[in-house]
């Protein structure tokens, strides 16, 4: 965009960026415009390659989206629980993780910010926040399109148009399309799976009312018909219907007629995502002068669509369709005095959202044999929930160097789940009574800041944070599944320092924490005579993680800039019992009767990665006065992780990914051509394990993709 690219050319070629945060003590990782397009962050499952300690996972094979921030997580399948990282774009709060798919394109930026949150805006969760800033409207018309072509005939082109309809209202569409790349290979005939076919179009209108009122309106809408991604057999543990994948590329998949024509999809197709999301958003600002009042009303809706085949096989083990018809209202307004130079700065606000939720997922068991599962099943439920946060802050600076503040929010959760039924059809039709669960928690927050010097910051808080406790509402078959699970809360002790040397040229941030963790959510497993092993929420008395967190930015000559984050985290288990499912699966196969096994972890490792590094270098260089040439260089490791406890076939193996590009520009940057390589040493890995019926699958990360990239602005 040529706005943005003028003002990336001023930073990288001048000392590091100025930040605000750099005198604010909290620690956030911001991800920039310029650092989006040339790291390739197409979805928001990348930037777990930027920020230390944070991993994104799909949530099977859909387009759900699970976040853990510094050891604190949650897998819903279901999409019918509040997540521990809260996702915002332009402020609005997505507290589902299918309603994140379609959104990263036309962005300023990006911010992350682990611990407890809800003190300042939105929703009380207890790890973190994910921001996500879209561009806005300009004073002057620009217009811009790149197109970017890589590997595996994979296609992504965006577009924008901004500017002036009048002296006081300014418009801006945007929106992208994304084809191909579909890597995996059918092991039957070698078809290939995992193609995008995907678009999104966002429109905004900013209207300046008076010279103390403004009005945002956001439009946005997105379409994902992509294949569904395939999964390689880890492990079949009950009937040796297929050897473990080798190459975690392969994948295979095949569904019954009277599957397809249940859930009314055509014969012979492959997993597939119908997926549509859109919402409208509404945002309005007065500056009283002592203060200024906001005001953000959205509503969000989502109507998913996907066919999974989770078996690997073109046998129906373990083959699932499911719906969600899902719409979020939320209205928050604020008034705060902050960016004020005064000593004591305050702000207070609510936040409210209504939830509404239609869900049906089918399982296709019959082909396991008339001994397990010989049927198809369906489970279908409605769920309403209703959140509302009040949170008050207030710092003061005591000194020139001085600042003190304190929070306090109060968030209310009333959830109820009903019309759940549960069909084998052939066999039986369960009908469960409706279901409520209310959560009622404090949380707070102090904290002090020490400016040592004009670049160095000294910081140490205590957080207080909770999360709303909730359902289980997959492959419900029996009531006690339907028990809610209880809130959790997080005990968060952090301090570091913020420091910028050299003029600017070196900057060192370093932080450590610890979490004293209590009634963690986690998704368990459960054993149910004669039928086998089901999906069940519990809470994790206690547990405890800590760790460390640095930065280390430098530009130690004009055009170089050097790049390295690290995380390393450890989490243990002070009080956990857990059901060993190779045990319950091994005695199966021998007596053919599912007895429970369980296993105490109490002191065990939780298995979140210890280590995560990433870093990247960068030289532009000017060939005459009129080019810029940009060489970039980055890298990622994340350590080994395990998902369940004790169980070490759900264990990812630690990997290492490196990338390159070249960009060629002119030095007015209105246009640009680069190459690049994303995963160079072209490495196998996987991004998350899980369990089907009877077998264990994976997901693999991408392997190596050379592309090529033009832009045009105007």
């Amino acid at each position: 965009m040529a706005d943005e690219a003028i003002t990336v050319d001023g930073v990288r070629n001048s000392p590091l960026s100025l930040r605000k945060s750099q005198h604010i003590g909290e620690v956030v990782t911001h991800i920039s415009s310029a650092d989006l397009a040339t790291h390739h962050v197409e979805t928001l499952q990348n930037i777990q390659n930027l920020v230390p300690n944070l991993t994104i996972q799909p949530q099977g094979a859909t387009a759900n989206n699970n976040f853990s921030l510094r050891g604190v997580g949650f897998k819903d399948f279901t999409s019918n629980n509040t997540p521990s990282v809260m996702t915002y774009v332009d402020g609005v709060a997505y507290p589902i993780g299918f309603m994140t798919s379609g959104l990263m394109y036309d962005l300023a930026g990006v911010d992350v910010m682990p611990g407890p949150v809800g003190y300042t805006h939105g929703q009380a969760v207890t790890a973190g926040e994910v921001n996500i800033t879209t561009n806005g409207p300009t004073d002057t018309f620009h217009a811009g399109v790149s197109e970017d072509i890589a590997s595996y005939a994979r296609s992504r082109t965006a577009l924008y148009v901004s500017g002036p309809i009048s002296d006081r209202l300014r418009y801006r569409v945007s929106g992208y399309t994304a084809h191909g790349g579909g890597y995996q290979i059918n092991r039957y005939d070698g078809q290939h799976l995992g193609d995008a076919n995907e678009g999104a179009l966002r429109g905004k209108l900013d209207w300046d009312v008076d010279s103390r009122t403004s009005i945002n309106v956001t439009g946005h809408w997105a379409q994902d018909d992509s294949d569904t991604p395939g999964v390689f057999n880890v492990k079949d543990l009950v009937t040796p219907f297929l050897a473990p994948d080798n190459n975690n590329l392969m994948t295979g998949w095949g569904f019954r007629p009277a599957f397809t024509e249940m859930i009314g999809v055509s014969a012979n197709t492959k997993p597939f995502r119908n997926d549509t999301t859109w919402g409208i958003d509404l945002t309005g600002r007065h500056d009283f002068g002592w203060g200024e009042f906001t005001s953000i009303s959205a509503y969000e809706a989502m109507y998913v669509h996907n066919l999974l085949d989770l078996d690997s096989t073109n046998i129906a083990t373990d083959d699932q369709y499911f719906t969600n018809n899902s719409n979020v209202f939320s209205q928050e307004v604020r008034l705060s005095n902050e960016n004020r130079p005064r000593r004591f700065q305050w702000t207070i606000g609510a936040y409210y959202a209504r939830t509404a939720t239609k869900a049906r997922f089918f399982y296709d068991f019959s082909g396991s044999g008339p001994s397990l599962r010989p049927y198809i099943e369906a489970t279908s439920y409605n769920q309403d929930i209703q959140a509302f946060n009040q949170y008050a802050t207030a710092s003061y600076r005591l000194a020139p160097r001085w600042k003190i503040s304190a929070s306090v929010n109060h968030e209310a959760d009333d959830r109820h789940l009903s019309n759940l039924e549960t069909i084998q059809y052939g066999f039986s039709d369960v009908h469960f009574p409706t279901h409520g669960a209310l959560t009622n928690e404090f949380g707070g927050k102090g904290e002090i800041d020490f400016q040592a010097a004009p670049n160095f910051l000294v910081f140490a808080d205590v957080r207080k944070g909770f999360k709303p406790g909730g359902f289980t509402a997959n492959n419900t078959v029996i009531s006690q599944q339907l028990n809610p699970y209880k809130p959790e809360s997080l005990l968060a002790y952090e301090g570091g320092i913020k420091s910028d040397w050299l003029n600017h040229r070196l900057r060192v941030n370093f932080d450590g924490f610890y979490y004293d963790y209590h009634d963690q959510q986690i998704l368990s497993l459960e054993l149910v005579q004669g039928y086998g092993l089901v999906g069940d929420f519990v809470n994790i008395p206690k547990s405890t993680i800590w760790g460390l967190e640095g930065e280390l930015d430098a530009n130690p000559i004009p055009g170089l800039f050097l790049e390295q984050h690290f995380g390393y985290q450890r989490g243990r288990y002070d009080d956990l019992k857990f059901l060993n499912t190779t045990a319950v699966y091994a005695n199966y196969a021998k007596t053919g009767v599912f007895a429970p096994a369980y296993n105490s972890y109490d002191g065990y490792d939780s298995g979140i990665p210890k280590l995560t590094l990433n870093g990247s270098v960068s030289y532009v260089m000017h060939p005459t006065q009129a080019w810029d040439v940009t060489w970039q260089g980055d890298y990622s490791y994340r350590g080994s992780q395990l998902d369940v406890p004790g169980n070490e076939i759900y264990r990812l193996p630690a990997y290492f990914l490196m990338g390159m590009s070249l960009n060629v520009a002119p030095h007015h940057g209105r246009w640009s051509v680069g190459v690049y390589v994303s995963n160079l040493l072209d490495r196998r890995y996987v991004i998350t394990k899980d369990n089907g019926y009877n077998s264990f699958y994976g997901i693999p990360g991408a392997p190596r993709f050379v592309g090529a990239t033009i832009r045009c602005d105007f």
